[in-house]
Formats: C-alpha cells, structure tokens, sequence
C-alpha cells in the first residue's frame, strides 16, 4: 500500500470577485486590562491600528480545486509587531543552554533552523467546496493590496499552499493584477 506523501506543495490561482476593507484605531486594550498584557511587548505602540481586507474569490488553478471558492482575510498591524518583524536567526535552533546550532555540511557550518508551519491556515468549511485563511501582515503590505484593490484592476490571489498531515499552511502569498496560473 503506497503512503500519501509527508508534506504536499499546491500553487493556487484565485481570481478575486469581491473586496471589504476597514481601518481601525484604539488605545492598546492590555492598557486597561493588564489581566491580558503578559504577552505585551513594552516597545509596542501605544495605539494600535489596524487594517483588515477580506478577499473572496473562486479559484482558477490547479484544475482539481478549479471552482472551489476562497476566502482569505488579512490583518495589518503593529500589534504583533514581534512576529511580524521577525528575522531568519529568530527561528534559528538553539541548545538547552541557548546556542545557535549548526551541522557540518560540505566542511562548512550551516545553521539549523526550526520554521515555523506557515503563516497562516487554510482551512476547509465541511460538506461545501468553499475554503477560508486569515494571516496576520505588516502593515505596509496591508496598504499596499488596499492600493492594488482602489487600482479597479482585476485582481488574482497566488497562494503558495503545504500540506502537512491534516492540516493546509499558507507558505507565502501574493495579490497582483496578472493571472499566476498563467504564468
């Protein structure tokens, strides 16, 4: 009996029908609730703002999701300014003492890594073809897809999708005016 794959790489062509945006600001609630502030991180801002944009749209690429309809929300923020301005050597392996760790590898030494799964889930509404995903962004790319959507192009959605187990991570995304399944 073959075994399905350990991890599955999809690309998806999402052609975008439908766009809602909105801007929030507010006072950083872990202010007022300092129950909910151990995660506060002291150098974030004071306000926090926020921009969310939910895309909808029917997928175009690959052929076996081909009519499948997504929905994909993105949040732009300073809030999780942490995560969002991470580095490559933040998710760089560590010893139990706290050590950068490396193997060998061609007589050099090359950092180990532990990635995080994705950016985000994907995840499936049951008994119908139709999918949701939220992510968490800078802010700058939040208003950059808000400049691409006032553009009144049509815009496509390319998610890069892996599967691992039973779960769907989005590995990167990209909101642009030309077709990816085209190219």
């Amino acid at each position: 009996m073959k075994h399905p794959p350990e991890e599955e790489h999809t690309h998806l062509a999402i052609k975008v029908e439908h766009c809602e945006a909105s801007v929030e600001t507010r006072i950083e609630p872990g202010i007022y609730q300092p129950q909910y502030a151990w995660d506060l991180d002291d150098d974030a801002p004071f306000y926090r703002i926020t921009t969310q944009l939910t895309f909808a749209g029917v997928a175009t690429y690959p052929e076996g999701r081909a009519g499948e309809v997504y929905e994909l929300t993105i949040y732009g923020s300073h809030s999780d300014s942490r995560r969002i301005k991470a580095t490559v050597k933040d998710v760089q392996a560590r010893d139990e003492r706290g050590s950068l760790k490396f193997r060998s590898f061609r007589r050099r030494q090359i950092p180990i890594y532990n990635p995080p799964s994705g950016m985000g889930l994907i995840e499936k509404i049951r008994g119908e073809l139709r999918w949701t995903a939220w992510l968490r962004v800078s802010p700058l790319f939040a208003s950059d897809a808000l400049a691409l959507v006032s553009s009144g192009r049509s815009l496509f959605l390319a998610i890069h999708e892996r599967r691992s187990k039973r779960a769907r991570w989005i590995q990167g995304v990209s909101l642009q005016t030309t077709d990816p399944a085209e190219e």
